[in-house]
């Protein structure tokens, strides 16, 4: 190729080297000012990163910070209007639960403290916004105790007020039961500081005398099968034959045992025997709090009277209700139903209360409940003379007069004595 100012390039060898024949460097611009002061600044934040990334890499490790466990509540919304502001959660179970050492792995518990939780008894805690929140109290522990029967013989020591039929009422007994387990002196009188057999169910608490088998025994309390005896969880007679004798002085339950009928009148006793005594000589419930002892009384009354005109009759004498009920306001008076001797006076634990006894020769005549009494031991008294008033003491469910006539020891309906009382 010619070059209009007469310069010829070469011609090519395609053996030699093929670099441009001239080579052109291309020239640049100075950097400027503030280029530079950008340049610096990186330059010294990557010494910082390169520097600190050092101190890491070459520090202790460090466990992690532990992660706390916020405590939770179930929460549940009444009113639906607005939404309530956030309330902090109140539980009253409060559990820590150590973290473990290996980092990233979370607390557990164990199964026994989960459910010990879970059964904890929930509270509800209402809020002013309608918002119930449900909390575990464990602030009220409580124990439930099952009632237990009993399965021995327990010693019972009396005190004042107690009788033989309220001792069956508290132990879920019947009297007789009670009866039959102690000495036959109760049956008459309970006096405070007597130890009583209070048996575990009813049946009869007995002391062998002599040579009988506990079949012989068991029969003699009308059980006909002696193995409810010895097979019986009160006796410590487990594998024991029936046809065994126990030695004397061992004290024995018959479950379901039953002894002899009980009177459960408190005893009279009318002594006409000595002609020198000018008359009879009469004790009511001898060793009762209100019992005058052996009270000497002239014999028969001039004659027989209402003991409460303005009473009303509620109630009959039957066998097991061994008088007449006349009800009538508190404090209404009563009056002496013959002329007499009181042989009783003030309280009786056969379930009268507060009680007046009067003696006409062989017939004594009661007066139980009373609110009060106004005669004395050993006084004598007319037919009509006001003795006390109207009441409900002792076993009653309301103010009465509880009345009786007794012919010694036997009781006798008044209405049968006292014809004309209009009931």
């Amino acid at each position: 190729m010619v070059d209009p100012n007469g310069f010829v390039e070469p011609p090519i060898d395609p053996l030699a080297d093929t670099n441009p024949s001239l080579a052109i460097r291309q020239v640049e611009a100075p950097p400027k000012g503030w280029q530079k002061a950008l340049g610096v600044l990186s330059l010294l934040g990557a010494a910082a990163l390169t520097a600190a990334t050092a101190f890491l890499l070459l520090s202790p490790a460090q466990p992690p910070a532990p992660t706390s466990i916020p405590p939770t509540a179930t929460t549940a919304t009444i009113a639906p209007s607005e939404v309530p502001p956030t309330l902090e959660p109140t539980v009253a179970v409060v559990q820590s639960f150590a973290l473990d050492a290996q980092p990233g792995i979370l607390p557990t518990i164990g199964a026994d403290v989960a459910a010990s939780i879970l059964g904890a008894p929930l509270q509800a805690i209402g809020d002013e916004n309608g918002s119930l929140t449900f909390v575990r109290d464990t602030h009220n522990p409580f124990t439930i105790i099952p009632d237990r029967p009993r399965s021995e013989v327990i010693q019972y020591t009396a005190v004042q007020g107690d009788t033989l039929n309220t001792l069956a009422e508290r132990f879920k007994i019947t009297a007789e039961s009670i009866a039959w387990s102690n000495n036959r002196r109760i049956v008459q009188v309970l006096r405070p500081g007597d130890v009583v057999n209070i048996p575990p169910v009813d049946g009869v608490y007995v002391q062998v005398i002599g040579s009988k088998t506990i079949a012989d025994i068991a029969v003699s309390y009308k059980v006909t099968d002696p193995y409810k005896v010895t097979d019986s969880e009160y006796n410590n007679l487990f594998g024991v034959a029936p046809d065994t004798i126990l030695p004397s002085g061992t004290w024995i339950f018959i479950p379901g045992g039953e002894g002899e009928a009980i009177t459960w009148n408190p005893g009279v006793t009318v002594d006409d025997s000595s002609p020198e005594r000018r008359g009879f000589v009469t004790s009511f419930a001898a060793g009762d709090p209100g019992s005058c002892g052996s009270v000497q009384n002239p014999g028969g009354g001039a004659g027989w009277a209402n003991p409460l005109p303005s009473g009303t009759f509620v109630r009959g004498f039957s066998a097991w209700h061994t008088g007449i009920d006349l009800a009538a306001p508190p404090g209404t008076p009563i009056m002496a139903a013959n002329s007499g001797a009181v042989i009783f006076a003030g309280w009786n634990s056969w379930g009268y209360g507060n009680m007046v006894a009067l003696a006409h020769g062989p017939f004594v005549t009661l007066y139980g409940h009373m609110s009060s009494i106004a005669v004395r031991c050993g006084q004598m008294v007319t037919v009509g003379t006001v003795i006390g008033g109207v009441g409900s003491t002792g076993n009653s469910s309301g103010p009465h007069l509880h009345f009786e006539i007794r012919s010694g020891n036997t009781t006798t309906d008044p209405l049968s004595t006292l014809p004309g009382l209009g009931f």
